[in-house]
């Protein structure tokens, strides 16, 4: 497990690179120049890199085909106050085998093949703070809209170094790396 996570971190690399790459961020093109290499024309095909990462899903999907699937066991609520933003840094895949999270500096990649969501793309994300009115905090995923109106929601109800669950949902993540 620790070689796929190891190698969904690299291709989330990468991803990152091409997103850059087709920004026009400058320090991603002098990156390229310092490699030796100069692109005769701007990287522009988000297409291509969707075909990519179709191709290559496997580099994200074999820690879901390697994930032991386990029924989701209620817990108690954890502390509130630990769910942040930084607590959720790193490689998270469910109990249910079906879904994994990467969680950078740079958005959150979610792979999730049944949604035909592959990772290509690090899309922001937040953690609401919901306690004013006793809720659990909620960790929003913009993957739609870009202005968190129709987020992908969890509901967490605590964290740990090698969790966070959701008794609200019924589901749990386990950390990797």
């Amino acid at each position: 497990m620790e070689n796929s996570a190891e190698l969904a971190w690299a291709w989330a690399a990468v991803l990152t690179e091409a997103e850059a790459l087709m920004r026009g961020d400058e320090t991603a093109y002098d990156a390229l120049d310092d490699a030796g290499y100069t692109l005769e024309q701007p990287y522009r095909s988000t297409g291509r890199v969707k075909w990519a990462a179709w191709k290559l899903l496997p580099l994200f999907t074999q820690i879901l085909d390697r994930t032991e699937r386990t029924e989701y066991r209620y817990e108690a609520p954890g502390d509130y106050s630990a769910v942040t933003e930084e607590a959720l840094a790193g490689i998270w895949v469910d109990d249910a085998g079906t879904t994994v999270l990467l969680f950078s500096e740079d958005g959150c990649r979610i792979v999730y093949p049944e949604l035909e969501l592959l990772g290509e793309t690090a899309y922001p994300f937040r953690v609401r703070d919901r306690s004013s009115v006793g809720y659990c905090p909620a960790l929003d995923i913009d993957y739609l809209q870009n202005d968190f109106s129709a987020p992908l929601v969890y509901y967490v109800s605590g964290i740990d170094d090698t969790h966070f669950w959701s008794n609200t949902q019924n589901e749990c993540f386990r950390r990797l790396a």
